[in-house]
């Protein structure tokens, strides 16, 4: 008989790694648990697993998380590292573990489900697309380097000054110094990429003015072909533009990156560049609309009020303008926008939300 639970010991967590880098790695790329540690943390306590006969057989990696947006507070969950073993497939252990984490998110008054993929399942139990963003490829020479800043690499000392620029972004998942340090080093999102971190930082008057989190090419484990990566940024966008330019200095050949529409600015400096509008990668679920209303309120402020109507609408009162939605089109509102309305609303949705293959990628 098949046994549904939270995982409880270090040895389990133990069992969760050997099957996760089973299903996702090969000889060359580093351990699941490396690159994930938030993913298997006997300290967080907060992943499922399908037992039989105290073997794990099926694994959900479940992470919380806090996203700031202006005054808000969104609590979050992420899930990954979703694996079966290849002996107990297809019996739908991975759907029933997926039931016991959506039961834990909203006991947890998270609000959000981040999924980094978009698989059947998934789709089934209501997550969808969300975000809009711009993909950019750059080469080198394409970018000209201008004065006003220095760039160099990160040094040990600038971690409080990195701590402003982090907390001074439009949206963030929360992250402490000692947080940040560890999600560089494991590298998780880059790991998959077979890649490394390296982190360059922007300086003027003696101050960082902007930070890139790259993702470089590791010839040692067979990625060298490939371009680099920007997985996560901050600052002053002209700082941040200085600093993509000044990264082919530092063995950078080609480079990829996705901007979210909300940094508006830093959109701009890039219109020159050919680009690709997309939906953000993976997939999310509204847990609770109630509590995401609740916790979102403050980026709402002054913008638009949202009152209930009845049990399955809400009124949105905007610019001396009404409008009533059911709670699925509101839901698709909050997640995806749409340009078929008041463009008034087009500033508010889709509500801004991280890049979610930043360090905090699951």
């Amino acid at each position: 008989m098949v046994e549904l639970r939270l995982l409880i010991s270090e040895f389990e967590f133990e069992q969760a790694i050997r099957l996760a880098d089973k299903a996702f790695r090969d000889e060359k790329h580093i351990s699941m648990g490396k690159a994930f540690p938030q993913v298997f943390s006997p300290e967080l306590n907060q992943s499922y697993g399908a037992f039989i006969n105290d073997e794990l057989v099926s694994y959900i990696g479940l992470v919380p998380s806090v996203i700031h947006l202006g005054d808000a507070e969104i609590q979050a969950y992420s899930i990954g590292a979703v694996c079966t073993h290849s002996n107990h497939r297809k019996k739908g252990y991975a759907s029933m573990l997926l039931e016991k984490v959506l039961d834990h998110v909203k006991q947890a008054d998270a609000s959000i489900l981040f999924v980094s993929g978009n698989l059947p399942m998934y789709l089934k139990a209501g997550c969808s697309y969300y975000g809009k963003l711009n993909k950019f490829e750059i080469k080198k020479g394409d970018l000209l380097v201008t004065e006003g800043y220095s760039v160099r690499e990160l040094f040990p000392y600038d971690w409080f000054c990195l701590r402003k620029l982090l907390q001074s972004r439009p949206v963030y998942f929360e992250q402490s110094i000692y947080d940040f340090s560890v999600l560089n080093k494991a590298a998780g999102f880059a790991s998959i990429l077979k890649m490394e971190h390296k982190i360059l930082v922007a300086e003027s008057e003696n101050e960082l003015k902007g930070f890139v989190v790259f993702g470089v090419p590791n010839a040692s484990l067979g990625s060298e072909e490939q371009p680099s990566r920007v997985i996560e940024w901050g600052g002053e966008p002209q700082s941040i533009l200085f600093i993509l330019a000044a990264s082919f200095q530092y063995g950078i050949n080609a480079l990829k990156c996705s901007f979210p529409l909300y940094e508006k600015e830093l959109n701009n400096l890039l219109d020159s560049f050919e680009k690709t509008d997309s939906s953000y990668p993976g997939t999310i679920k509204i847990t609770n609309l109630d509590l995401l209303l609740k916790q979102v309120e403050p980026y709402f402020s002054e913008k638009v009020q949202i009152v209930d109507v009845d049990q399955s609408s809400k009124k949105l009162i905007f610019n001396q303008e009404s409008l009533i939605l059911d709670n699925a089109s509101l839901e698709k509102l909050i997640l995806q926008g749409n340009p078929n309305l008041d463009g008034y609303l087009n500033d508010i949705f889709p509500i801004p939300l991280p890049f979610p293959e930043g360090l905090n990628y699951v």
